[in-house]
């Protein structure tokens, strides 16, 4: 189902499409009670049917909403209107991270400083028990400005708070949990990640060496 520009949904007027997958369509939309845009995530009432998708659809608008991070895409609010459910979320004007590899040749002095940027949003979700589960290129956005921004915590998973492990910090035991989502035929994609403490008097930032193969 494709929604014409100019179609109302609740108090958003869709602009234009500006993409589409398993999960529905995503509308690039003004917002007419705050005057701003907005990405629209559309899921058709056919598509609401199907229960596996609807609980997908919520947990990611539930997880999302749930993190305040500069690293992370904001989400709005969860709707319903004449059938129709949606996701009002942060606009980010940029590119996919794939697109910068594969399309722009991006510095790999830049492209590592998009990776940092990841780690920070993954790190803060790690924080209050929220695992990703699906990253990757396609799910990480560059803004015009050079920031990245982490999508799509339609697969994240809610952990359970336990303390690390002998000689583990938190975010080594979070980025342990992420590493094991990720491996090769668990249906969450497929990579490696490595985490490696340094220098002791550096920050938690920089005590991080965050490398994941996703390519």
């Amino acid at each position: 189902m494709t929604i014409s520009p100019g179609t109302r949904i609740n108090h958003y007027e869709i602009l234009s499409q500006i993409g589409a997958g398993g999960m529905g369509e995503v509308y690039l939309a003004q917002d007419t009670r705050l005057d701003r845009k907005v990405a629209l995530k559309v899921l058709p009432s056919d598509v609401a049917s199907n229960q596996d998708r609807m609980e997908r659809f919520v947990r990611e608008a539930k997880s999302a909403a749930a993190l305040n991070h500069p690293h992370i895409a904001q989400v709005f609010e969860i709707g319903e209107h004449d059938g129709t459910h949606f996701i009002a979320m942060e606009f980010i004007d940029g590119v996919t991270l794939r697109e910068k590899i594969h399309l722009e040749a991006r510095d790999l002095k830049k492209l590592l400083k998009n990776l940092q940027q990841v780690a920070e949003g993954l790190s803060k979700a790690h924080s209050v028990g929220i695992v990703h589960r699906d990253l990757k290129p396609d799910n990480i956005m560059i803004t015009r400005d050079g920031f990245a921004k982490v999508l799509d915590f339609g697969l994240a998973k809610l952990v359970e708070k336990s303390g690390p492990g002998p000689g583990q910090s938190e975010q080594q035991r979070a980025y342990q949990c992420d590493a094991a989502a990720l491996r090769p035929g668990n249906g969450y994609g497929h990579g490696r990640l490595h985490v490696a403490r340094t220098g002791a008097g550096q920050n938690n930032r920089d005590r991080l060496a965050f490398r994941h193969f996703f390519f």
